[in-house]
């Protein structure tokens, strides 16, 4: 995406999280500062793209009533910003998490990626055989998912990591 698609997306769910702060639907509001900190992810705003994150994560973690796939993606989203920044620990734990949730869910491309890159982290500390090991699980949860963007993304991983 090009800078001024990503300054589109900012602008468009700024506004968006706007509106939701006027109304009481904190799970509206989550979902929403979700998808602008992911519009902050993509224009390179990391900071901005956080703190985003940090809210909609607390605000579905005080909630019982929320979805749990919206706070596995909520979780998704942070971790993959976690790994970008070099904040390798936080990155590991929120990934194992979001592919605990995905598994419980029953949500295979969510365990494909989360599995893949916990395999290129563990890869990246020069744990082979742990990295083996969430490779061989992302390939199976990839067959599983029979969905051709998550089989691709973890046929790219298993090439990356064969190099």
């Amino acid at each position: 995406m090009g800078k001024i698609g990503s300054y589109a997306n900012v602008l468009k769910y700024k506004l968006a999280v706007a509106d939701a702060r006027q109304v009481d639907d904190p799970l509206r509001l989550a979902h929403t500062v979700r998808h602008l900190g992911d519009a902050y992810y993509y224009a390179k705003r990391f900071d901005l793209s956080e703190r985003c994150y940090l809210e909609a994560l607390s605000i579905y973690r005080q909630r019982e009533d929320r979805r749990p796939l919206d706070i596995a993606n909520a979780i998704r989203s942070f971790a993959v910003l976690k790994d970008e920044v070099g904040a390798t620990e936080e990155a590991m734990h929120l990934w194992r998490e979001a592919r605990d949730l995905y598994t419980s869910l029953n949500v295979p491309a969510g365990v494909a990626e989360s599995a893949a890159r916990l395999a290129l982290v563990t890869h990246r500390q020069r744990d082979f055989e742990q990295s083996q090991k969430w490779l061989m699980e992302a390939c199976n949860a990839a067959d599983t998912a029979d969905d051709p963007e998550t089989v691709k993304y973890v046929r790219g991983v298993t090439a990356q990591l064969q190099v």
